[in-house]
């Protein structure tokens, strides 16, 4: 992989670090999709032997201070995204957009599951909250985040 694709993702993730921190309206914060995530995957699916699981522990422990949560939970959190993405390369190489979008769905859907019970277990006044909303506007999201940072990073490297 190339210098430039790689200054590429970098400056994806702070933009999404960025996307990530704003403050939505009350009436759509619960729909925030998670932006790091979506860049995560394209660039994981774009050079996989670039982007492992290496990545995990810095963003991971990025994520975790701009939040607010645990110290690690969004390094297992990125780790296990990273690994399943790895795991699944190659099908989703072949899947068509919608059908990545399904998978990234419930990759989302089992991280804000797997967050949400541990912040259950270490807070007593936990609210209830949706967990299908920000893995739905993820899926919804993902064929925009496909062509802006997937084939970018495609062109980029065969030019």
């Amino acid at each position: 992989m190339k210098l430039h694709s790689i200054a590429y993702v970098l400056l994806a993730l702070f933009v999404a670090f960025v996307l990530e921190h704003f403050q939505l309206p009350e009436v759509i914060d619960w729909f925030q999709p998670a932006w790091v995530m979506l860049v995560v995957t394209a660039a994981v699916l774009a050079a996989p032997s670039v982007f492992g699981l290496w990545l995990a522990i810095p963003l991971g422990l990025m994520l975790d201070v701009e939040k607010n949560t645990l110290l690690g939970l969004h390094v297992i959190l990125v780790a296990m995204h990273i690994y399943l993405l790895q795991l699944l390369y190659r099908r989703m190489y072949l899947f068509n957009v919608l059908q990545q979008s399904a998978v990234l769905f419930l990759m989302v859907l089992a991280e804000q599951i797997i967050h949400y019970w541990a912040m259950a277990v270490m807070r007593e006044d936990m609210m209830p909250v949706m967990l299908l909303a920000p893995a739905l506007t993820s899926a919804v999201l993902w064929p925009w985040m496909y062509v802006l940072v997937y084939r970018s990073l495609q062109r980029m490297e065969s030019a």
